[in-house]
Parts: structure tokens; sequence; C-alpha cells
């Protein structure tokens, strides 16, 4: 029985989309892990710097103190 010419290369095109769709995801994925890293990195950052504004804070106090 011949075979239909409306499915002759269905099997490779359905393998091409799952790649492309697979490498879509993969791309969007380090994208999301990127991005969260850069967020991660300013939070870390902004935090650091409240931390040594407060010890500044906490030293200036202390000194005030300890001159009464």
């Amino acid at each position: 029985m011949p075979r239909a010419k409306h499915r002759k290369d269905q099997k490779k095109k359905s393998r091409a989309r799952t790649a492309r769709i697979q490498g879509q995801q993969k791309n969007m994925q380090m994208k999301m892990q990127e991005m969260f890293m850069k967020q991660m990195e300013e939070m870390n950052a902004q935090s650091s710097g409240e931390t040594e504004n407060q010890s500044i804070q906490d030293a200036e106090l202390i000194q005030s103190t300890t001159e009464l």
C-alpha cells in the first residue's frame, strides 16, 4: 500500500519542532536564572550597604555615649 504524501516527512518535522521548542525553553530558563542571579547580587549589595551604615551609626552612638 503506498504511503500518503501528506505524512511523508511527519516524523522529521515533529522531531525538529520538539528540538526547537526545547531550545526555546532552555534559552528562557537560562535568561530567568541570569536575571535571578543579578537580582540576588543587587539585594546582597544593598543589604551589605545597609549593614555598613548601621555599624557606622552604632559606632558613632557608642563614641558619643562614652564621651559623656
